[in-house]
């Protein structure tokens, strides 16, 4: 999907008024559009795996003037995860939303920002500890002259970008921003944190070095390619221990999005409530806090996400016309949790009464991490 398509361009609006409100709406309807797709699909399994790689790489869709961009960077994720690292680094590199996230468009030596460059180094590839000022500084220079053209396109201009050699990691060049990737990935702390990142939002809890080690060397050996990478997850004890019991703790924007699936009404309230309801557990839908990202597993635990947990998936379920145009399953399965609920006796009738003791049960909660065999 080219969100230029479907979307009116904002920064054409010819009032500041009217820019705001071209930004609301293409905001909502940008939140709407995800949010279905992780609910339903078509190509449902893609868009989960998409969501985790979006987690790594994320950004804040309010942030932007056009904040379907975001919509292009999941797009190109979806182009990407399934060959190699360093081909869905550049893609996400060259994405509007993620280079106005970080205001890198048309920086200069003489204009430098430091921000893409030093999160394209701890977050994006070599990770923390991994590099030094200088390293950030020559990355900017590099990354110098981003542009959006008239399609749209991210490009580099040779008008804005800085023409001298630089020394990044020992290594002194005339660097692009795609031989700067080339370099990065080659780096052995870039597997080990992508790994590491990828495995934290697979499973939901922070996964220990040692527990990962084979998967690290596996990653490095193919040379980066994200194929080998959910193949080794996929043997993974810790990950194969988190599939047979079902412990990953789910985060709201995966819980609200099942509950929505498990109802499998259409209607557009739908995805009205299940945003407000998003915000309410604590997970402002599309706009995580900070370049890091979600948070993951039990830090997203509190009193108060708890309460709002059930109160939310309650308005579900209580909303009229979503209950009229239900598509539910014929009878609620055991499959339908990872362990017996205390709430209800499973199988059951899909009556309003039994969904909702189904969907504020503990168990509910808890599920298997996506099936990495594609």
């Amino acid at each position: 999907m080219n969100s230029a398509n479907y979307f009116t361009d904002c920064r054409k609006k010819d009032t500041k008024n009217k820019k705001i409100e071209c930004k609301r709406s293409s905001l909502k309807e940008t939140k709407f559009h995800w949010l279905k797709k992780l609910s339903y699909g078509p190509d449902q399994k893609d868009s989960l795996l998409a969501n985790i790689w979006l987690s790594i790489f994320a950004v804040n869709a309010r942030s932007f003037l056009n904040p379907h961009w975001i919509l292009d960077q999941i797009n190109a994720i979806k182009s990407f995860q399934f060959t190699n690292y360093e081909d869905l680094l550049y893609s996400q590199l060259t994405t509007p939303g993620l280079v106005s996230y970080f205001n890198a468009f048309r920086t200069t030596e003489n204009n430098l920002n430091e921000n893409l460059g030093r999160e394209l180094l701890e977050l994006y590839s070599l990770g923390e500890g991994n590099f030094s000022e200088e390293d950030v500084k020559n990355t900017a220079l590099v990354l110098t002259g981003l542009i959006l053209d008239k399609q749209n396109n991210v490009r580099q201009s040779a008008k804005f970008h800085f023409r001298g050699e630089t020394k990044i990691l020992d290594k002194k060049k005339f660097f692009d921003l795609k031989s700067l990737v080339n370099w990065l990935v080659q780096q052995p702390s870039t597997a080990e944190n992508v790994v590491k990142r990828f495995g934290n939002y697979l499973i939901g809890e922070d996964i220990k070095n040692q527990d990962i080690s084979k998967v690290v060397e596996d990653f490095k050996d193919s040379n980066l390619a994200l194929g080998i990478l959910y193949e080794s997850f996929a043997r993974n004890e810790q990950y194969r221990n988190c599939q047979f019991f079902g412990s990953r703790l789910l985060d709201p924007c995966s819980l609200v999005s099942r509950t929505i699936s498990l109802i499998g009404s259409r209607h557009p309230n739908n995805f009205k409530i299940g945003v407000k309801i998003l915000t309410q557990m604590g997970q402002r839908f599309l706009e995580p806090p900070n370049p890091k990202g979600w948070p993951f597993g039990d830090k997203w635990l509190t009193s108060s996400t708890i309460f709002y947990r059930k109160k939310g998936l309650r308005m579900l379920i209580a909303d009229e016309e979503i209950w009229d145009t239900r598509n539910t399953p014929e009878l609620l399965t055991r499959e339908l949790v990872p362990f017996n609920p205390l709430n209800i006796s499973l199988p059951a009738l899909p009556t309003r009464e039994n969904i909702s003791a189904l969907i504020t049960d503990p168990a509910w909660n808890f599920s298997r991490p996506i099936d990495l065999i594609f």
